[in-house]
């Protein structure tokens, strides 16, 4: 020991040579090293005190400088007004807002009181709200946190999404009563697959803010209550400009009498659990044109669309549609025609974007389109920069790319490339609609692409990789690739370097999701791919 009473170390320690080995020691060894060891272990008891004490005493220190650092901390000096737009631009813009402790806005009154007690006083923090009626049935008391948190927006216009499934709820009447207390600030409703119940107390509501109206409906329902519900006033309101039907027959919501409704601008209509062998809810040309008419001001439409077999001629004097800008067509038939037919008796001189749908079960172009219809429409619709196709048949996605030549100004294509479970395996399809987009193709469509998504069961790495670099290496107008892969499991999805492509400027992403339409639900009922 030295004189300070702590261990000091021999100048040659008894035991030194046989340390960290295989030596065993006799009995008399043993009561040697624990007479030798134990002013050592006296030492160390006193130095784990004295570490324990020093912790304390940091932590001490430590907080005292952290609380007078958070006195003249940048976020304690901002203005109110300041860190109310920064609450506001942490909103989700892609969906409404969501009950969770873990996002915006309940997250922000979790920080500090200072922040809790501006957030709750900031209407627009609370103007928006996703209801997902199985997270409220789990939970009665999340019944009255929605009244709450609504009435914290309270003056402003509500943007409120409420989701439901095919299955009773034993809440959903607690929360329409809430809703309708509040239908005068509706502007933005978004329902679905809501009750029967629910969904008309909801449309005897007068709203008289509501703008944006969306309504999937769910697959039973009653087809005699349709006309009078899409006639109702949530529908048809004077303010609505945007209305979004999923429905078993759309063709009810078009009146057959003449009708003016010029507040319409946005008008999605589209057909639940179609059957390959059901007529109702199409839209032939004739009350199509009966839109039209009744919807002056259409800037955006979806409609499901089909025909007779036969091909029909162009009408000598196509309906102008002044102002619609994006068109998508759901065909319902087993061949082109409806696309052709609904095509040639359109004059649309401001579409921008056109989206072709004919994925639905049981169907399929079984002859290719006419390709003398995307010149008819080149000379009618000049605009087009945006093409979006969902074509059941592979070789039917291939045949419209090579009518897109007529179309000048293709800037962006979106399109999925089915391919039937026999050929689950097989590129061909991918093959060709790359030989088809090449830059060095002398048949190439598209020639000023610049953003290409593509979504496919299957493709080659190599297949995508050498066409991207062909753009690369012959300098064209492609900046944007986005590639969606189906796979059935995580172990199939491989690590991807995009270096060289993000070097030259070209921005690509490829992703891996399940087979199409297939969707993930969270706990709160949103969506995602």
């Amino acid at each position: 020991m030295n004189p300070s009473g702590n261990a000091q170390s021999s100048p040659h320690p008894p035991f030194q040579s046989i340390l960290n080995t295989n030596y065993i020691p006799t009995d008399p060894e043993i009561s040697q090293i624990r007479a030798h060891i134990l002013p050592y272990e006296a030492e160390l008891a006193k130095l784990n005190a004295f570490i324990k004490h020093l912790r304390a005493r940091r932590d001490q220190v430590k907080f005292y400088v952290d609380s007078h650092k958070a006195l003249i901390s940048h976020p304690r000096r901002l203005p109110q007004d300041i860190l109310e737009e920064i609450f506001l631009a942490c909103l989700p813009t892609a969906h409404d807002a969501v009950m969770s402790p873990t996002e915006p806005p309940l997250l922000l009154g979790r920080i500090c009181s200072r922040w809790r007690s501006i957030a709750f006083a900031l209407p627009r923090l609370w103007s928006s709200l996703h209801i997902y009626l199985r997270f409220i049935d789990s939970h009665e008391k999340r019944v009255a946190a929605v009244d709450e948190w609504l009435k914290r927006a309270s003056p402003l216009p509500l943007s409120i999404s409420v989701h439901g499934d095919d299955g009773p709820f034993k809440n959903d009447t607690a929360v329409v009563d809430i809703l309708t207390r509040l239908s005068s600030h509706w502007f933005k409703l978004h329902l679905h697959k809501l009750p029967d119940a629910a969904c008309f107390r909801l449309a005897a509501e007068n709203a008289p803010a509501l703008s944006d109206v969306e309504i999937d409906f769910r697959e039973y329902f009653d087809e005699d209550n349709e006309r009078p519900f899409l006639a109702s006033k949530l529908l048809l309101g004077p303010s609505q400009r945007r209305i979004s039907l999923a429905i078993k027959n759309p063709l009810c919501f078009v009146p057959t009498t003449p009708f003016i409704w010029s507040h319409v601008t946005d008008l999605s209509l589209k057909r639940i659990d179609p059957s390959p062998y059901e007529v109702e809810g199409f839209f032939r040309m004739a009350a199509a044109t009966r839109l039209f008419k009744g919807c002056p001001r259409l800037r955006s439409l979806r409609l499901p669309v089909s025909v007779e077999v036969s091909r029909a001629k162009p009408k000598p004097e196509p309906l102008m549609v002044s102002s619609l800008e994006m068109l998508r067509i759901d065909n319902g038939s087993t061949t082109a025609h409806a696309f052709e037919n609904f095509i040639d008796n359109l004059v649309m001189p401001q579409l921008t974007k056109l989206h072709l749908d004919n994925s639905n079960d049981g169907y399929s172009y079984s002859d290719p389109v006419e390709l003398s219809v995307f010149e008819r429409l080149a000379d009618r619709s000049p605009l087009i920069t945006e093409i979006v196709l969902r074509l059941t048949s592979g070789m039917s996605t291939v045949n419209v790319l090579r009518g897109l030549k007529y179309l000048d100004h293709i800037s962006k294509l979106d399109i999925v490339l089915w391919t039937p479970d026999d050929y689950r395996f097989d590129t061909d399809n991918d093959e060709a609609l790359f030989t088809i987009l090449a830059p060095d193709s002398p048949s190439n469509p598209v020639p000023a692409l610049a953003d290409l998504t593509l979504e496919t069961r299957s493709i080659l790495e190599e297949t995508w990789r050498g066409f991207l670099r062909k753009h690369i290496n012959h300098s064209t107008t492609l900046r944007r690739f986005r590639l969606h892969l189906w796979v059935e499991s995580p172990d199939d999805i491989p690590n991807h370097d995009f270096t060289e492509f993000l070097n030259a400027g070209l921005d690509v992403l490829v992703d891996y999701g399940g087979l199409p339409e297939v969707v993930a639900r969270d706990a709160l009922g949103r969506y995602r791919r």
